[in-house]
């Protein structure tokens, strides 16, 4: 079993609010081309102003300097890739402006005079503070506007794998093998959030346990109704688009209650 023993890690608020941000403007650009600007602005309009309990005590830690800091145009990068053209006339700078004053990057910019700083965090608290008003806001889109908006925002999520570069099977099954075998040294949301047990593995077929993860506990402890479209459902699609020659199989999840999550990975290639 490949149990986690450093359950904390860094986390850089600028990297890190670089990286979500791109994820943000992804779902904004997508809403505002199927619902148009206002209701989609009506659904982050509808965000807490205000950090909740969890958040405050997580921002209020002491920080530690950033190693580098990301850049302005780092920070920015996201939004511009994402609104490359203006949306039903929203360009990238007002895309920009919108996201960041509202949560989660209006909180973090509160709590730091430059939007920087290192904490140490768990899993659990990552998701929190980053992922807690994606959450809202696809909880508030299926509630106005039912099972379109979940496809919606899955679309949305699905867009950023879009463009990967494919690798072959072969090296696809061992580094998916050395990821089940072995901790990684520096640990992150997704490693240090998994107990992984390898059931058995070789270079054309693959079954790993997640017999505990910290995704399906936030999810479920705090958005249950849309943890496993923001947590599990891009798995299979985004595998297919990383990989030709490999075939992706699960039939059970945490967050489903099930004992466990399946992974299983099989060749379909004939190397």
């Amino acid at each position: 079993m490949l149990a986690q023993i450093n359950r904390r890690f860094d986390a850089s608020l600028s990297t890190e609010s670089a990286r979500i941000l791109g994820t943000y403007a992804a779902v904004y650009r997508h809403l505002i081309e199927r619902l148009g600007a206002e209701a989609t602005d009506a659904l982050w309009n509808a965000l807490p102003e205000a950090p909740d309990a969890l958040t405050r005590e997580i921002l209020g830690r002491e920080m530690h300097p950033e190693c580098a800091p990301t850049s302005e145009a780092d920070r920015r990068w996201g939004v511009d890739h994402v609104f490359g053209s203006p949306v039903r006339g929203v360009t990238a700078n007002q895309a920009l402006g919108f996201l960041t004053a509202k949560p989660p990057f209006s909180l973090i910019a509160g709590a730091t005079s430059t939007g920087q700083g290192a904490l140490v965090l768990t899993t659990y608290e990552w998701l929190h503070l980053f992922r807690d008003a994606l959450a809202r806001i696809a909880e508030q889109g299926i509630a106005r506007y039912g099972k379109a908006a979940e496809f919606m925002i899955y679309d949305a999520l699905l867009s950023e794998a879009v463009g990967w570069d494919k690798i072959a099977a072969r090296e696809f099954m061992q580094q998916r093998l050395a990821r089940y075998q072995t901790t990684p040294e520096i640990p992150n949301a997704f490693s240090a959030g998994l107990d992984i047990t390898l059931v058995r593995g070789d270079e054309s077929e693959i079954l790993a346990h997640v017999t505990g993860c910290k995704w399906a506990r936030y999810y479920l402890e705090r958005h249950p109704t849309v943890g496993y479209l923001l947590a599990c459902s891009l798995d299979d699609p985004m595998y297919r688009l990383l990989c030709d020659g490999v075939r992706f199989q699960r039939r059970c999840t945490l967050m489903e209650g099930g004992p466990h999550c399946e992974f299983r990975f099989y060749r379909t290639d004939a190397a």
